[in-house]
């Protein structure tokens, strides 16, 4: 782990591998350890440097008060690519993460070599909801451990069936969770930066390659989301990935790491 005071924050940020550097940029509440998928962020490191960090509110930076901005985090992203010694990198974001991503290609385009936004959407009015079992997930249960609170929500934003068919990987989620926990108020800041952003009508600016990534059984963010950004973004390629839902790193990790790293190194 290594720390850059980015504007009013600190920010911890972490570097695996050597190549071409892609900085990935996680969800809500979500940790830069949240990548690590076993045969998700292995095999990309052996091509690239991949460079993630954890957001303001997460993991081991810093959780401010007040409000948060979508706008603010994009700068603050592009702050930790430059304080790991890179002025251009690929950028790959995964739901607010990829919200953000978006925001990064349209505020630093210069920074930006390809773009990979997955499980995401553009915001504003035109966003189809999550199932209503995903969105009590956004909702915490006070009554209830943490732990409980936690696996209940991982349950319900996975494709249906694979939370029964694979515990195990529940199970590696909670552990990263309750390791670092994200704090209800820094949760509530970044959702509330989520639902004030509209990207839709600003998208056509996007002028980096840009590849969407979508689970086709995403229940938090359905897949019509994923299909309205790669149309809004010129040339933008769109790959569904069967009975995924809204975690492809740990879902589907080597389908997910052979379409991102083909589509960096240029050949998707």
């Amino acid at each position: 782990m290594q720390r850059a005071r980015i504007g009013t924050v600190e920010l911890a940020w972490y570097v695996r591998g050597e190549g071409p550097p892609v900085l990935f940029i996680m969800g809500l509440g979500g940790r830069a350890a949240d990548w690590n998928a076993e045969g998700f962020l292995a095999p990309l490191a052996e091509r690239f440097r991949c460079i993630s960090f954890d957001n303001r509110g997460t993991g081991a930076s810093d959780k401010p008060t007040g409000e948060y901005s979508l706008e603010g985090m994009a700068d603050e992203a592009v702050g930790v690519l430059a304080a790991a010694g890179h002025a251009r990198a690929h950028v790959v974001g995964i739901s607010m993460g990829g919200m953000i991503a978006q925001l990064v290609a349209l505020r630093h385009p210069e920074r930006v070599e390809r773009l990979v936004l997955a499980a995401t959407h553009a915001g504003g009015p035109t966003v189809t909801p999550p199932t209503p079992a995903a969105m009590q997930a956004l909702i915490p249960d006070r009554s209830l451990p943490r732990a409980e609170v936690l696996r209940r929500g991982y349950h319900a934003i996975v494709a249906p069936g694979f939370a029964e068919r694979h515990p195990e990987v529940l199970d590696a989620l909670l552990a990263i969770a309750l390791a670092a926990p994200t704090p209800e108020v820094a949760f509530a800041r970044q959702l509330a930066a989520i639902l004030a952003s509209d990207r839709l009508a600003r998208l056509g600016a996007i002028a980096a390659p840009t590849l969407v990534v979508h689970g086709t059984a995403d229940p938090l963010v359905p897949p019509s989301n994923g299909e309205r950004v790669a149309a809004a973004i010129p040339g933008a390629r769109l790959v569904a990935l069967p009975d995924c839902g809204h975690l492809p790193m740990w879902e589907c990790p080597a389908r997910f790491a052979a379409v991102v790293g083909d589509f960096l190194a240029g050949r998707g």
